[in-house]
């Protein structure tokens, strides 16, 4: 077999599992066709945070996903700290790091920063917190010889040719078909709209929330579409009749949770739409014995799902942790947050906004971090002269957007005199 031949074999056994329909998929396929729904309805209906999908007699609560034998991974997406790779396992991604063992490697930060973060989920209790965070698995060294020899092979060459740092973490699934079709007809150009809808890479559809942010109107020609990281801005939100505040108000309490319960900056944290993971029984969690009592014996459980749950079509999720850090509730501490939060992409709300539903959307996010960090100092026993710290910290958050919209009025009238 030629070495392209072998490329593309390996390229469409990696691309099998992901291309499967899940659960969730399919039910949201069948909704589409049943009620007819349009591009407009199908993100109104599956993006919404209030829709939950029940079992249907229809659809069989289990799936066996696709396990090749030999594992291509496949590349998912990139950043500064490392490239995300599929695996075969369709609940497990890889993060390699682009630098190993320079000053800018973050991987080992990510994985101890996410970890305290995931630590405080489980102690919260991951279904009472709106938002979700992945679970990390394990890290595999750039000098572990026994795992990058049995693994490497399996990389893209082109990409990786030499031994790095991994992290191995649970995979957010893609937002499913019905919605990255439904994003490419309300936003792509007719004439593309096939195009991109065949473009194996727009399967990887996660959906930035910038609920800071507003589209501009754009001048240049339409150069392209990509639904990794697609950004949906507050004035699509808006378009869609997506519940915005919803969204608010999840993030402000992840926020909070992450500063006032981890003690953690939040620094280049990202939020993002997904779908829900699969609820696949773990090997360390089984069913109970009331739960295999209900079933037929011999029943296979590797593959099965918890009977009778409920799920939305879409979750928030929080991540990327590899530039954050501890911070000390001190005023350098609150300069260290204020700079984080405005160091983001703008997927907070800001004060002082010119319209009134986004001057709204600050209010539910102002709102919601202070009473949940309220709760976070009480459940760790803080020191009564930190309670007040959330709200100077959000004091200080309007005293530096004031001077930053301050200081963009100032230069526009300079340039109005040129």
């Amino acid at each position: 077999m030629s070495p392209v031949s072998k490329q593309l074999q390996d390229q469409s056994v990696a691309d099998a599992s992901s291309q499967a329909p899940s659960h969730i998929e399919k039910i949201m396929l069948a909704i589409q066709r049943e009620e007819n729904l349009s591009p407009k309805a199908t993100l109104n209906r599956f993006l919404s945070l209030h829709f939950v999908i029940s079992p249907s007699p229809s659809c069989p609560q289990q799936q066996t996903p696709a396990i090749p034998t030999q594992p291509p991974f496949r590349p998912i997406g990139a950043g500064t700290c490392g490239r995300i790779y599929s695996t075969p396992d369709p609940t497990t991604i890889y993060k390699v790091s682009n630098h190993p063992g320079q000053e800018t490697d973050q991987l080992w930060n990510d994985y101890l920063i996410h970890t305290k973060v995931s630590s405080i989920w489980d102690v919260w209790g991951r279904d009472n917190i709106p938002i979700r965070v992945p679970v990390q698995k394990y890290y595999v060294s750039a000098t572990d010889q026994v795992w990058w020899d049995a693994n490497l092979a399996h990389f893209p060459r082109r990409l990786l040719d030499t031994l790095s740092n991994l992290l191995a973490a649970e995979r957010i699934p893609a937002v499913g078909k019905p919605i990255r079709e439904a994003l490419i007809d309300m936003y792509c150009p007719a004439p593309q709209r096939d195009f991109f809808k065949a473009d194996v890479s727009n399967q990887d559809c996660l959906i930035r929330l910038y609920l800071g942010k507003r589209r501009e109107a754009s001048r240049s020609r339409f150069r392209g579409f990509q639904l990794r990281n697609y950004t949906l801005c507050v004035d699509q939100m808006e378009k869609l009749e997506l519940d915005a505040s919803a969204f608010a108000a999840g993030i402000a309490e992840a926020l909070a949770i992450v500063h006032w319960a981890c003690h953690v900056d939040g620094n280049d944290v990202e939020f993002v739409l997904g779908s829900g993971a699969p609820e696949y029984v773990s090997l360390n969690k089984g069913f109970s014995f009331e739960e295999l009592e209900t079933m037929k014996p011999n029943s296979s459980t590797w593959n099965a799902y918890r009977g009778g749950f409920r799920e939305r079509s879409t979750h928030v999720w929080m991540l990327d942790f590899n530039r954050c850090a501890m911070f000390e509730p001190t005023h350098d501490g609150l300069k260290q947050l204020v700079n984080s939060f405005f160091r983001n992409d703008p997927y907070f709300p800001r004060p002082h906004a010119t319209l009134p539903q986004d001057r709204e959307l600050w209010n539910v996010f102002r709102e919601t971090y202070l009473s949940t960090s309220e709760i976070c100092i009480k459940k760790g026993k803080m020191a009564k002269e930190f309670e007040a710290a959330p709200k100077l910290f959000l004091d200080m958050v309007d005293v530096e957007q004031k001077k930053r919209l301050e200081g963009r009025k100032a230069q526009a009238e300079r340039s109005s005199m040129v």
